[in-house]
């Protein structure tokens, strides 16, 4: 995605700046919201909607303004990016997927992550494997730390002897392995698999996890009919969230399909029962 603080029209706008005074090219796809000038050209408003923002000095826009983008508040940047441009054009490869189309293993992605392709059959721990970063840290390679929600509240040490007891009991009866780090922190990969099913043997603790049939999808969902009740309930609470943080956040009651990258599955609560006692 390109920005340019180099405009047509030679105004003097801030970083990261999207270009304007040009058409946007026919793989871009403008919404009918984003205003266009008279000869079709991007202009201020195209992005902003916050009233005569190309008279207003930079030093005194309201980027804080639901306006300031329209359509509203967005949690990232990109977010608002994809409603013009492709998403699918600016993703990187999927270095999980780690199969080629005739079945062997692209022994390039392994080194994503490790100093050298592992000798699978020979590893006996994490230690065997060289990674290329500490534990905690090697997935922030590529992945936010918070990516979905209590992601950041489950990577501490846990505050109770008898949870590590529980995961050390619970992981050899569901025959998985549950890696912490050093100081018995939990991580990414202490509920999430790194490798496409079958890269590891199924059969031993290392491999077991859920299998997912298409990882180009990832976690899927699928309409619920109890969508309407869900959202009929939510709707007072998630407006008041909305003009408090000036955000339009939209609820959807749905069900996964598909999980990803998990040792067992967390739509029932297996994965869940490893570490928690729920009767407590």
């Amino acid at each position: 995605m390109v920005f340019s603080v180099q405009a047509a029209d030679k105004l003097n706008l801030p970083p990261l700046h999207h270009v304007v005074g040009v058409k946007p090219s026919e793989a871009i796809n403008i919404p009918d919201v984003f205003k266009l000038g008279e000869q079709q050209e991007l202009i201020c408003a195209t992005c902003h909607g916050l009233k005569d923002i190309d008279k207003t000095p930079v030093e005194e826009v309201d980027t804080d303004s639901a306006d300031f983008l329209v359509g509203g508040s967005y949690r990232g940047l990109t977010g608002f990016c994809y409603r013009c441009h492709d998403e699918k054009k600016t993703q990187r490869d999927n270095i999980h997927l780690m199969f080629d189309e005739q079945g062997d293993i692209k022994k390039e992605n392994c080194t994503f992550c490790h100093e050298d392709v592992p000798e699978r059959d020979k590893a006996q721990s994490i230690a065997d494997v060289k990674l290329r970063l500490p534990l905690k840290t090697i997935c922030l390679g590529c992945h936010l730390k918070d990516p979905h929600f209590n992601s950041v509240e489950h990577q501490v040490k846990p505050a109770q002897d008898e949870m590590l007891e529980r995961i050390e009991k619970n992981s050899k009866e569901q025959g998985i392995i549950v890696p912490l780090t050093d100081k018995k922190e939990v991580v990414c990969v202490s509920c999430h698999a790194s490798h496409q099913y079958g890269v590891l043997n199924p059969e031993t603790p290392a491999g077991k996890q859920v299998k997912t049939e298409n990882l180009d999808v990832g976690v899927d969902y699928k309409e619920h009919p109890w969508n309407s009740v869900f959202t009929a309930d939510k709707a007072l609470r998630l407006d008041e969230f909305n003009q408090q943080h000036n955000m339009q956040v939209k609820f959807s009651y749905q069900r996964i399909v598909q999980e990803t990258l998990l040792r067992l599955p967390a739509k029932d609560g297996q994965l869940c029962l490893v570490c928690h006692d729920f009767k407590d």
